[in-house]
């Protein structure tokens, strides 16, 4: 099936070019995070799946998992960017992907048993909008879970953020919408707003080793995550100056050890 594209313009230069480091990296990482989503999307073999804002495609390859092959995964993104490596690695597994606004899904009423998102929701321009969406094509009784993160010191690569955003005014919007979500009574109240019930919110935290501070900073290098993705465009001198101002804000001991913390919430329609 073709691919259905729909108002891309809005988000796609954040992503343009280097989802390949994102894959490599963050999405790595975010993958330990996937299970305890799953879980609260109440997935099942047989059911439907859609998965918004699938990035590269590891929380639907999950999905595909556990609906089996009596089930479906339906997986889009806003970026062809990312769908291009979201192809490459769901070639095997029967995910159908489509690029997608998550703020205006394509798809009709009561069509899936559950929708998820990855660490997607927090670059909504409208949130509500967005989870009544997702609540719009669940079935009656089925439920949504995302996840998102919290805030710069709780994230992995996210921290860069805020520190290009003061040195460059006109990127910070962007990237401080990575912690648009920053506490569980806020992913509550937009659960809330778009009328779910049963509404529960987790707080899930791993520890990422990393042999030292350059071997952290490969990641953000190679792209990884939206801060990296800026960062890559930076004049040489910037990155430097950004460079050392991240390496203040992080333990001097090694191995490096990363705290990352997420919400994961889920609500019943």
């Amino acid at each position: 099936m073709a691919p259905i594209c729909l108002n891309t313009s809005t988000h796609e230069p954040l992503f343009a070019g280097t989802a390949e480091g994102y894959d490599e990296l963050f999405g790595r990482v975010t993958r330990l995070f996937i299970p305890t989503l799953l879980s609260a999307a109440e997935i099942e073999a047989g059911h439907r799946v859609l998965d918004v804002a699938t990035g590269t495609g590891a929380a639907a390859q999950g999905a595909a998992a556990l609906v089996g092959s009596t089930g479906l995964v339906v997986a889009g993104d806003i970026s062809p960017h990312m769908l291009e490596i979201a192809r490459c690695n769901l070639n095997s597994t029967g995910v159908e992907l489509h690029c997608i606004d998550g703020q205006e899904l394509p798809f009709a009423d009561n069509e899936f048993d559950a929708v998820i998102c990855q660490l997607g929701l927090m670059f909504f321009d409208d949130q509500v909008r967005g989870l009544s969406e997702f609540r719009r094509v669940l079935r009656p009784g089925c439920c949504s879970a995302v996840s998102v993160t919290t805030t710069p010191e709780r994230s992995l690569f996210g921290r860069i953020g805020p520190i290009i955003g003061r040195h460059v005014p006109d990127k910070a919007a962007a990237l401080n919408k990575f912690f648009s979500v920053p506490n569980s009574a806020r992913l509550f109240a937009l659960f809330a707003a778009a009328e779910f019930h049963d509404i529960r919110v987790r707080h899930e935290s791993r520890v990422i080793s990393f042999k030292s501070f350059d071997d952290y900073f490969a990641g953000i290098e190679k792209g990884a995550g939206l801060g990296g993705q800026e960062y890559v465009k930076l004049p040489e001198e910037l990155r430097q100056i950004v460079r050392e101002e991240v390496r203040r804000t992080l333990p001097t001991e090694v191995p490096l050890e990363i705290n990352m913390e997420v919400l994961v919430a889920s609500g019943r329609k």
